[in-house]
Parts: structure tokens; sequence; C-alpha cells
């Protein structure tokens, strides 16, 4: 591949991610219903595929039950959270305010065990502490916030890819014209 068709790749790919980022974060709702039926898809296959994989490789493996009752659970539980889209929604939502939590702890105990090593150590403090921040209005606006709040953080998450995507390429081009 060429680099100017490498860097049109990376322009379309900019430009469509900030339509996609603008759409997610005028429709959230939707946006996060769609990724509530995404996983409890993902479950309902991957059960039927431990399933099969369980069938066909009984011979080989001594506890091959297992995988299919493995494979039962993850199919009850994605036809479960199928037929309750809100609920699927309030877990989703909360598993990621958990996850903002714990990485503010992580991103700040990073920064003070590295204060030694790195410059600017301390440009991490503001960034554990938005993302506990984040952390926190999740868990407390939860079962409210969940119908669209997966929407607007992953129509941010696009947005801004798209826009630095965009910002590369205008800089890579500015910086090969001249």
């Amino acid at each position: 591949m060429t680099e100017k068709k490498f860097l049109s790749c990376v322009l379309t790919e900019g430009i469509l991610l900030t339509i996609l980022g603008i759409a997610m974060l005028m429709l959230p709702k939707l946006t996060s219903i769609t990724f509530g039926m995404m996983i409890c898809l993902t479950f309902i296959i991957y059960g039927g595929y431990k399933i099969l994989n369980a069938l066909m490789t009984k011979n080989y493996t001594r506890h091959f039950l297992l995988n299919i009752v493995l494979g039962l659970i993850l199919i009850g539980l994605g036809l479960f959270l199928f037929t309750a889209p809100m609920f699927n929604l309030v877990v989703i939502t909360s598993v990621i305010g958990v996850y903002f939590l714990l990485e503010s702890i992580s991103t700040c105990a990073f920064a003070v065990q590295n204060r030694k090593n790195l410059y600017f150590w301390w440009a991490d403090i503001p960034i554990a502490v938005m993302q506990f921040l984040i952390g926190l209005i999740i868990i407390i606006g939860l079962p409210s916030i969940a119908l669209f709040a997966i929407g607007i953080l992953a129509g941010i998450n696009f947005l801004m890819t798209g826009m630095i995507m965009i910002s590369m390429f205008i800089a890579t081009k500015y910086t090969y014209s001249i």
C-alpha cells in the first residue's frame, strides 16, 4: 500500500468515526440498547459454540459435560438478558462504573510509583480524578443513567478517535507538503 493510499484510509476512517460518534451522541439510548443486544447475542453464540465444541471433542476431553453445562448457562444468560434489556444495561453500566473507579486507582498508583522516573508524572493525577468522578457519577446515577451512559461514552470515544485521525492526516499532509 502506498503512503497516499494509507493516508486516504486514515482520513476515511477518521471521517467515518466522527460521523458515527456524532450519531451515537445524538441517539445514546439506541446505541446503549443495541450494545446490550450485541452482548446478549455474543453470549448465545458463544454458548452454542461451547456445546458444539464439547460434543465434537467429547472423546478427547474428560470434562465435556462441564462444557455443555457452561454452554447452556451462557445461552440461558443471553436469552434472559435479551428479554430483560433494562437489567442488561444496568449490569453492563455497573461494570463500566466499577471499571472507571478501579482504573482511577491504578492510574494514581502508577503516577505515584513512577514519580522519580517520569517527567510530568503529576499529569496522571487529574486524569485519575476525572476517571474516579466518571465512575462515581455512573454508580450513583444507576439505574436511570444506564439507558444512555454506554451510548454517550461510546459516542465520545468514536468522536474523539475520529477527530484525532483527521488531525493526524492533516498534520502528516502538511508536513509532507513543505
